[in-house]
């Protein structure tokens, strides 16, 4: 499918028809729109951004290092109109990025959005969102049985690069991209 999203034009599944159980997870106002089956084309597409994504990654990691930024970036994500990309990364909350993200900007000609997976998870948003979670169980989220949390999610103490590296290589291989 084709969605209009928060952050532009992507690629979306549509996985099954929410439920009542769904919809306790999800915002009250919707975040995008589907807007149609995806083409061949559209396809296409989203492998030339793919493309693209990994060119402003490689250069975001030059850049970092150019401008002695002691950040990490993960991962970038272009949406499937390429006006507009979200860069994740590593970093102290204190780090003055605005240069890093202008000059990604220029050098790419993007909207450069900017997401630091190092902040801290807000208490309510810990765990994996399931809503069996373990989050309040003492547990954390390793003992919800799906697999997927018993990294550590919402604790701080998984290998973050590891991790989302192992999740971009499982949604690459679906040709799937993130919608929130």
């Amino acid at each position: 499918m084709v969605v209009q999203g928060q952050r532009g034009l992507e690629l979306g599944a549509v996985l099954c028809e929410a439920s009542a159980r769904h919809a306790r997870l999800l915002p009250q106002a919707p975040v995008g729109e589907l807007l149609r089956r995806a083409t061949a084309e559209d396809e296409q597409t989203a492998r030339r951004m793919h493309e693209r994504g990994q060119t402003v990654f490689e250069d975001g990691r030059r850049l970092a290092g150019e401008l002695g930024l002691p950040l990490e970036v993960l991962d970038v994500d272009l949406s499937l109109d390429g006006r507009q990309g979200v860069v994740y990364f590593l970093g102290k909350a204190s780090l003055d990025i605005d240069p890093f993200a202008a000059e990604l900007s220029r050098r790419h000609g993007l909207f450069v959005l900017l997401h630091n997976l190092a902040q801290p998870v807000p208490e309510e948003e810990a765990g994996c969102g399931k809503p069996d979670c373990g989050k309040t169980g003492g547990g954390g989220c390793s003992d919800c049985g799906t697999g997927g949390c018993a990294t550590g999610c919402g604790t701080g103490k998984a290998d973050m690069t590891a991790y989302f590296a192992h999740l971009r290589a499982k949604m690459d291989k679906r040709n799937l991209r993130p919608l929130l």
